[in-house]
């Protein structure tokens, strides 16, 4: 091997081993317990909400959604272990990095006392059916017809 190929070849490896090193690193890792120390159950309200995502941090695995901060957990806590199940709308488990801001979800956790949502399940939902305004006739004997009616025919005279 001459100079120029060696160096080639050191140069080569070192990018190789930058970008696996990268490609390691952990993309979405589950919130850490230390979010909420000594966490109890007892210091939480049972939470349930259909709402859009209106943001998402991917390092912390934290999404806001229905105004509560959202915390994608995978905790031992002594002999139990805490996980939130992430699916999509059929319940086929998905990964925390394909939720996007703007996304229905259904969120069933524990909301804490100190504040946020430690969610046992995000499921990707359907957004609900835009409910169509009622719209009212106003009959012919009404006040207010008659008060349309007469204020028309004063504008046309």
């Amino acid at each position: 091997m001459d100079l120029k190929t060696n160096k080639r070849f050191k140069a080569i490896c070192r990018v190789l081993i930058f970008g696996i090193g990268i490609l390691m690193l952990p993309i979405n890792s589950p919130a850490e317990s230390n979010r909420f120390k000594n966490f109890s159950f007892d210091d939480c309200d049972p939470f349930q909400a259909r709402a859009r995502i209106m943001d998402l941090n991917g390092k912390t695995a934290q999404l806001v959604a229905a105004e509560q901060t959202i915390y994608v957990v995978n905790w031992s806590l002594g002999d139990q272990r805490l996980t939130t199940e992430l699916t999509d709308a059929d319940g086929d488990p998905m990964d925390f990095g394909s939720l996007q801001r703007g996304q229905w979800i259904l969120v069933k956790g524990f909301k804490h006392i100190d504040g946020g949502v430690v969610a046992s399940l995000v499921q990707r939902i359907d957004p609900p059916d835009r409910q169509k305004p009622v719209v009212r006739k106003i009959s012919k004997e009404s006040r207010r017809y008659k008060r349309i009616k007469q204020r028309l025919g004063a504008r046309n005279h």
